[in-house]
């Protein structure tokens, strides 16, 4: 199987032209080559097309091999130069040599000719993969350099080896204030439990992690930060750098909480509304049956009369119900965050609620992938009974009628998903749910969600619900995970 081989020839003789490619073919190559013998067509020809190698002559009646060789050098192009000559003495071979040229060949001993091609196509090639590599290397490092996010590299032992122009602006230090120092000075201090100890955890297992941090800057000011970490490797997966991008969000989050505290404002537009309208109807007819039963007090029977009370009683039921409910609103204030193992903590869940959901033909499937949570059990517990309540609705006069947990990692969070084979909620429900209430079913209060996702918040969690009308309902609930620093709840 013959090998192509592209080859600018500087040369002024056919028969020795022939003579190198015969060579050439006579070793298995399958020239492809042009020949030139003066500056202008060796120019051009550089400029047309691609050559693996040049072979020049060096002496030449109009142009000499140190000629080609000083043109070929002003292409910029890298290529093996080989100088083939029947008359070239030592020191102009140094020369030549000296000048640029990889080998030279006499024309009387072509044997040399094809491992001197050989050896510097393979030296070509090892110098171009060089090259990519460097200006690949220039491209990410111009880019760390010119990126709006904070870089920062440290060695294996957590010592600041390199910072970016951003990691200067952001937190004010200069690069020799921190280069050789322990990248803990730029912690915040503010982080306990599975924040800055998660991210410690990933490091010594050689795994990325994302989250957020409140860090430091030179002037002592605290700023919050989403930073993501990842391990850098050797090619036999020893870590030799870690590397953290941080983005300083101190400014989103001040307006994020500017739009929670006018969403909470609505929030509460639409609790004081809901309020008076789900109060002030039962109210309203408690008072009107006990004016009634007062005017027909003397002239009614005793069974008017247990009518009349009745109908203020069931009112004055509903009323507590809903103040139980605005009260399970306010619960957990400061939650008792702790590692809570999983695989115990539902399998408690399960055995409490099995037999009702048995009763009404519900079966409950549990997958648990992930370990533990860093959560309050007891706000854990409320908001499972919530979400299991709902879907119990959902399921009414459904064939197979299911409700399926499934806890899963999930970056540096672990979701658990409850999903349902209800009827699900219509699109334009949707984005409704957790807006105080709002409910689809006929004796709810529409504070359900709303508080589902209260507690949620408070363990610093997160909830997305996502559903097909007539397929079920899926709620996504991501809750930190354990920090080994805790003890665990089992």
């Amino acid at each position: 199987m013959t090998k192509p081989l592209r080859i600018l020839i500087v040369e002024d003789s056919e028969e020795d032209t022939l003579l190198l490619l015969m060579e050439l073919r006579r070793s298995g190559y399958e020239p492809d080559f042009e020949r030139v013998e003066t500056r202008e067509s060796m120019q051009e020809a550089l400029g047309r097309r691609e050559w693996d190698v040049v072979i020049s002559d060096y002496v030449m009646p109009r142009f000499t091999g140190l000629d080609a060789l000083a043109t070929l050098k002003e292409s910029g192009l890298d290529l093996p130069f080989l100088i083939v000559s029947g008359n070239i003495g030592e020191d102009i071979a140094v020369e030549a040599m000296k000048a640029g040229a990889h080998d030279y060949i006499l024309k009387g001993n072509l044997k040399r000719l094809i491992p001197a091609v050989e050896r510097e196509l393979r030296d070509a090639e090892t110098r171009r993969a060089r090259k990519r590599v460097e200006q690949e290397r220039t491209r990410l490092a111009a880019a760390v350099e010119s990126a709006v996010d904070a870089v920062i590299i440290t060695d294996p032992l957590g010592i600041i080896r390199y910072v970016n122009p951003a990691f200067e602006k952001i937190t004010g230090h200069s690069r020799e204030e921190v280069d050789g120092r322990e990248i803990s000075i730029l912690e915040g201090g503010r982080h306990s439990g599975p924040f800055s100890h998660n991210v410690q955890e990933a490091m010594k297992r050689g795994e990325p992690w994302t989250g957020r941090l409140t860090g430091r800057k030179k002037d002592e000011t605290l700023y919050e930060e989403e930073c993501t970490y990842a391990p850098i490797k050797a090619p036999s997966g020893e870590i030799v750098n870690h590397l953290f991008i941080k983005r300083d969000i101190t400014e989103k989050l001040r307006l994020e909480s500017i739009a929670q505290a006018v969403d909470t404002m609505n929030n509460i537009g639409y609790i004081f509304s809901g309020v008076r309208h789900e109060i002030g109807n039962p109210v309203n007819a408690v008072i009107m049956n006990l004016s009634l039963l007062k005017a027909k007090f003397e002239t009614a029977d005793k069974a008017a009369i247990e009518k009349y009370v009745d109908r203020a009683l069931a009112n004055c039921e509903k009323v507590e119900y809903l103040l139980r409910s605005l009260r399970s609103f306010n619960l957990y204030e400061k939650p008792d965050l702790q590692n809570v193992a999983m695989a115990g903590f539902l399998e408690k869940f399960i055995d409490l609620v099995n037999e009702d959901f048995q009763k009404k033909g519900i079966t409950i499937d549990t997958f648990v992938e992930a370990e533990q949570v860093y959560a309050d059990a007891r706000v854990l517990q409320q908001v499972l009974l919530n979400l299991f309540t709902n879907a119990a609705d959902a399921l009414k006069e459904r064939a197979d009628p299911r409700i399926a947990v499934n806890v899963s990692p999930a970056g540096g969070m672990v979701r658990i998903r409850v999903h349902d084979t209800g009827k699900g909620i219509p699109e334009d429900r949707l984005k409704d749910l957790f807006k105080p209430f709002h409910t689809s079913k006929a004796h709810g209060t529409g504070l359900g969600l709303v508080i589902v996702k209260k507690m949620i918040t408070m363990m610093n969690g997160t909830v997305e619900v996502t559903s097909s009308e007539g397929k079920g309902t899926s709620v996504d609930i991501f809750i930190p995970v354990a920090s080994e620093l805790e003890p665990s709840e089992r």
